[in-house]
């Protein structure tokens, strides 16, 4: 494939706008920062961290539980050159997480309070807040803002990076079924105590077995063909009573401040359209980003190489296909091999050359650290299946030069609480 600079409306340093202060957020903060450019971060709550804040409330933006352990390793989802702190585990708290984004994002300038309601193409017959600019002037996009005085306040950007998450909308297609107990969905799940002395069963979104689970835990199918007022259906018309459903079925994508003659959301609002590389907006591929859309991935280091890809654009040094069909055509062709459209931002696999194309395309040196923690997540992903439980019990270790790692086993003494 061939790559050229697609569009040369380039400035030096840009003025850009950042929804969100999650992870994805803070690491195109940090690059955007570092490479000149004058940024705003607006963040609807009151900290960093999105995901990973812990709140006891629910129907909120978090989907933390209280015991949470990460599913990766600190030594796999770090940012280049931010190593997490030696004295913690391998597979850490939500605290832990939480605490490292803190520090990351010291001095950002972040407006906490702040929720984001509209995003629009100034020049462009869209809904609302219509600004015509002169055609001379760089394109810029208008985001309209409400402050905690609920005045509206509009600021004028260059670029826009859209980075608010995908972990706050849940997917629940029982939500209307007959069934009389208490159902919720995982997101609102939060601690163990509340369901003492209950019969409970869980529903995935996706076929899983695993040789090794917990005595007090049995999977007893692997379909559930319908719900029915005291429990659930399986396929082979089995009965399973339930006091209490826990849905763990996934979440959508949702982007209430963007018109849908922007973005639309297809197959069940599982697919993000239209984007390049789930990153660029076809249109605007060189100001209108998405951070972090990719799902089954390794998180933080793949949100980094998207950042810097998408910098690489705004700054002119990267480069697109040269054929504008291609970037076009991206979203058919990736259906095309598809059996399941609604799986269409899911990498897993994939993620290793989605991110070698865009340190290609965006001119940057690739991260030497990178092939270790493809080691890491392979393994990860291997035990996983043999002890989806005790996969986390272990310390990783590097070796001098961080190339290989040693696996050894940690205390799991006062592990275990509510």
């Amino acid at each position: 494939m061939q790559f050229s600079a697609f569009s040369m409306k380039t400035m030096p340093f840009s003025k850009i706008c950042i929804i969100g202060a999650g992870a994805a957020g803070l690491v195109t903060a940090k690059h955007a920062i570092k490479d000149g450019h004058e940024v705003d971060i607006f963040e609807q709550t009151d900290s960093v961290g999105g995901t990973w804040v812990y709140s006891e409330k629910t129907g909120c933006h978090s989907s933390m539980y209280k015991i949470m352990k990460t599913n990766l390793p600190k030594e796999a989802m770090l940012f280049q050159d931010e190593p997490f702190r030696e004295d913690l585990p391998s597979f850490m708290s939500h605290e832990d997480v939480l605490e490292y984004l803190e520090d990351y994002s010291k001095n950002f300038p972040i407006r906490f309070n702040t929720t984001v309601t509209d995003v629009r193409r100034d020049g462009e017959k869209w809904k609302v807040c219509l600004v015509a600019l002169e055609i001379s002037r760089p394109p810029f996009f208008q985001v309209t803002t409400s402050t905690n005085s609920n005045e509206p306040v509009s600021h004028f950007y260059d670029v826009v990076f859209v980075c608010n998450g995908h972990f706050f909308e849940p997917l629940n297609p029982y939500e209307n079924s007959e069934f009389e107990g208490e159902m919720i969905h995982s997101h609102d799940y939060r601690r163990a105590e509340h369901f003492e002395g209950k019969t409970v069963v869980t529903l995935i979104s996706k076929k899983a077995v695993y040789p090794v689970l917990p005595k007090t835990v049995r999977q007893i199918a692997s379909h559930v063909k319908s719900v029915y007022e005291n429990g659930v259906v399986t396929d082979e018309g089995e009965r399973i009573y339930a006091d209490v459903i826990i849905v763990c079925t996934g979440y959508v994508f949702k982007f209430p401040f963007l018109d849908s003659s922007l973005i639309q959301l297809k197959h069940n609002d599982l697919m993000v359209s239209p984007l390049y590389q789930h990153l660029c907006h076809v249109d605007y591929p060189d100001s209108l980003f998405f951070i972090g859309l990719p799902l089954g991935t390794i998180t933080f280091p793949l949100f980094e190489v998207q950042a810097k890809y998408a910098l690489s654009l705004i700054s002119g040094t990267g480069k697109l296909p040269s054929d504008i069909s291609e970037i076009q055509n991206f979203e058919t062709r990736r259906l095309q091999g598809l059996q399941n459209p609604g799986a269409f931002h899911i990498l897993v696999e994939e993620q290793w050359d989605y991110m070698k194309e865009l340190v290609e395309m965006g001119g940057f040196e690739e991260w030497s650290y990178m092939e270790t923690i493809r080691k890491l997540y392979c393994y990860i992903m291997s035990e996983r299946k043999k002890n989806v439980i005790g996969y986390k019990m272990v310390n990783f270790e590097m070796n001098e030069d961080e190339t290989d790692f040693r696996v050894g086993f940690r205390s799991v003494k006062n592990e275990c609480g509510p």
